[in-house]
């Protein structure tokens, strides 16, 4: 009796720490959206109504369902339990493959996180297989699929986030450097670029994180890292270019006929045409073209600064006494070298990069004062 008691306290002491609904319910056919004001609620509600039925073409053994969609400032399923900042939306299940509904942040990208979260509530168990890791690879491959715009996006700041396994990103700054003699052609020279935007992670975990069901993945990462997201988004885009969703679902489907929990690296790494044992800095600055590499400069402007301003200290050295930072610029034109042998210019006038560019040459050693001037 006493035992029943305290279960039935502890379920109704469950129920009062649960986060209220939002006010707002506007229905939809592919379930209802709640949210803070009517006119979020009639955003989300239109995006729901758009990519539910387009994530279930394109997504192979995807099940027919409906699910509700939770809109909140911040997102928690518990009152007093927020989830970290960097997560813009999760998916609540009742079980393996039974959503109960999605959490979204009211802030942001809403198309990108709602494509991605409706992957984990429609996914069907003939994915089983499939390492939980790359669900979340799946989901921003589909997201980036299904809303053009966001393409770039995705995929840069999935890239940038993948540099943990791979000890950073390797590209080269070109530029030309000042003569002495004022009347000469400047000759053009090249420096490496190193970036490192987080913490290198230790050798083995990708391998484990590929070895992971996705029923095991939050229970050994309670919160999964960026990093990891990044390197799940490289090898699912690298796999889907070469053998298309179909492709992927079909290596979940042999597994499960091979009687194997889940898919075997060495087929990921050969739809991938990935080794993952090997993966460095230089193989991802190959995952770089311009469109990608301009959007990361945006992205992450502070942390280039840094090292493209070391790379051009030369230039701060010889003309700092000559002339202002826009003028060293415009004279001698650096640019960002790819592994294709392609450029991206540094921006000259403006933008969060040159901002950020302008404030180091600011504070490098040795400067005089007034040597630099501001846009």
């Amino acid at each position: 009796m006493w035992a029943r008691i305290a279960v039935v306290a502890l379920a109704a002491l469950a129920a009062s720490c649960l986060a209220p609904p939002p006010p707002i319910v506007v229905e939809t056919p592919f379930g209802d959206v709640r949210a803070g004001s009517r006119s979020k609620a009639n955003e989300v509600a239109e995006l729901l109504e758009r990519l539910a039925p387009e994530v279930k073409a394109v997504l192979p053994g995807s099940q027919d369902r409906m699910i509700d969609v939770w809109v909140q400032n911040e997102l928690a399923v518990y009152l007093f339990h927020r989830r970290p900042e960097s997560v813009r939306g999760f998916t609540l299940l009742d079980d393996e493959f039974d959503a109960k509904r999605i959490h979204l942040q009211e802030s942001g990208q809403s198309p990108w996180y709602l494509a991605h979260e409706l992957v984990h509530a429609l996914i069907g168990p003939s994915w089983a297989p499939l390492p939980g890791i790359l669900e979340e690879g799946l989901g921003d491959v589909i997201a980036e699929t299904l809303n053009p715009e966001y393409e770039e996006h995705i995929r840069s700041h999935r890239l940038l986030n993948a540099s943990a396994f791979t000890g950073g990103l390797d590209l080269e700054v070109v530029y030309r450097l000042p003569s002495a003699e004022p009347s000469s052609t400047w000759p053009e020279v090249a420096s490496p670029l190193h970036l490192e935007l987080c913490t290198s992670l230790p050798p083995g975990t990708l391998s484990e994180l590929l070895r992971t069901p996705r029923s095991e993945l939050h229970k050994r990462w309670a919160d999964i890292p960026e990093s990891f997201y990044g390197v799940a988004w490289l090898i699912v885009s690298r796999a889907v270019e070469r053998i298309g969703l179909e492709g992927l679902h079909d290596l979940c489907l042999r597994a499960t006929a091979e009687g194997r929990t889940i898919v075997p690296i060495e087929w990921l790494e050969s739809a991938a045409a990935m080794d993952f044992e090997t993966l460095d800095s230089a193989f991802l600055a190959r995952c770089f073209d311009r469109r990608a590499l301009q959007t990361a400069l945006y992205l992450q402007p502070d942390a280039f600064a840094e090292v493209l301003l070391d790379s051009l200290l030369p230039v701060h050295e010889r003309l700092r006494a000559r002339m202002g930072f826009r003028d060293a610029l415009n004279r001698t034109k650096p640019a960002i070298r790819l592994a294709d042998m392609s450029r991206v210019n540094l921006p000259l006038y403006s933008g969060p990069l040159y901002s950020a560019m302008l404030q180091g040459w600011q504070t490098l050693p040795d400067a005089p004062a007034g040597a630099v001037t501001a846009p």
